[in-house]
């Protein structure tokens, strides 16, 4: 039978496990985590709804491939949004988790945590970016 130090030991060990897992899934998108700039403002004539699930005040610019700009941000009620934009009346947006995924025309993105290593056939555009040419 474990000692009362030992019981101690696992308990403490195990109380910062269950703090850790607590933690926000959205703090693992280190994109996310840089201030604010001027790039990262909503892109212009973006209709009002499109970032219904978005929080606002986290988008940031994060990538472009070819004309069009990739946008990360939290969301209201998943860990992350992605924007793919091209034009006003060209964009996606959606949110989801790790490992999400949106096509556009030319290439897919995928959303990963900080950490994810590259996948066969993906190429890194930043931390929390991966994209697939077609």
């Amino acid at each position: 039978m474990a000692d009362k130090w030992t019981f101690v030991w696992l308990l403490a060990v195990s109380a910062t496990v269950f703090t850790l897992m607590g933690c926000s899934p959205a703090d693992g998108f280190s994109d996310l985590s840089r201030t604010a700039s001027a790039e990262d403002a909503i892109p212009s004539g973006l209709p009002d709804y499109a970032l219904d699930d978005f929080d606002i005040d986290s988008l940031r610019f994060v990538s472009a491939v070819d004309d069009t700009r990739l946008y990360l941000a939290r969301g209201r009620e998943y860990p992350v949004c992605l924007l793919v934009y091209r034009t006003a009346t060209d964009w996606q947006g959606g949110c989801g988790s790790n490992m999400t995924t949106m096509k556009s025309p030319g290439f897919e993105v995928m959303v990963v945590q900080d950490g994810m290593p590259n996948r066969a056939g993906w190429s890194k555009a930043s931390e929390n970016l991966r994209i697939k040419d077609h």
